[in-house]
This record gives structure tokens, sequence and C-alpha cells, in this order.
């Protein structure tokens, strides 16, 4: 049971608060219900970053509250981002923009298909 999916609603993937709360949501689900050496642990910590970085799109730098340290910093999606951020090419107004953020709803999208092939929201 993925007990963060269905998103709400109201989920709207250009609201940080909205990706604060799934983020916090995977973090509880992750902790306190999945076997560490499962295929869905590996899964989830690539959803939970996915999360994370589209509620904080300037992580590493910038404000960012702690995550559970039993969550590694490890995972496909984590490791190209963290190595982007050290280009300096990359622009700081850049990460702010739209782009990022649908960028992270469509990564987030493809990710969860893998153990979750449903709408991610419900249709009104």
């Amino acid at each position: 049971n993925i007990s963060f999916l269905l998103l709400p609603p109201s989920f709207d993937y250009t609201n940080r608060a909205n990706w604060q709360t799934v983020s916090q949501q995977i973090q509880e689900w992750l902790t306190t219900k999945v076997d560490t050496e499962s295929s869905l642990w590996t899964w989830g910590c690539d959803v939970f970053w996915l999360a994370f970085v589209g509620a904080y799109p300037s992580f590493p730098t910038g404000k960012w509250p702690m995550w559970d340290p039993r969550i590694p910093l490890e995972g496909s999606f984590i490791e190209q981002w963290l190595e982007h951020s050290n280009d300096s090419s990359v622009d700081e107004e850049a990460l702010a923009q739209d782009n990022v953020v649908r960028y992270i709803w469509n990564e987030f999208c493809k990710n969860t298909e893998l153990f979750y092939p449903l709408p991610l929201i419900p249709l009104a």
C-alpha cells in the first residue's frame, strides 16, 4: 500500500507547499512501512527526492529542512541533480522558473508509474 498516492485533487505541481506535504508523506511512509532491502525502498527514495526538490528547487543551496537520515542521498535523480548543482553554468534564476518544476512533475509521474500505474490526481 503506497499511502501517499493518490494525490489530493487540489495538488498543484507549481506550489512548493504541495511538494513539501508530499515529501513529508513519502518520508513517513518510507521510514515506517517499507523494507530497506526492497525495490520499493529504492523507488521510494527516488520519488522522495523528486518531491523534496519540488519543494526546495534550489537544493542543495538555499534553505531546506533536514530530512530523515535513514533516507540516503542516493538514486539516479538526486545524484544527477547534485552533479548539475555543482556546475557553474546552472543559473539561479533558471532554477526558479516553471520549467524546473514541470521537469520535476514529469519525472515524478514517470517514476510513480513503476509501482502505481493509475492516475496520480483524481479526475473531478
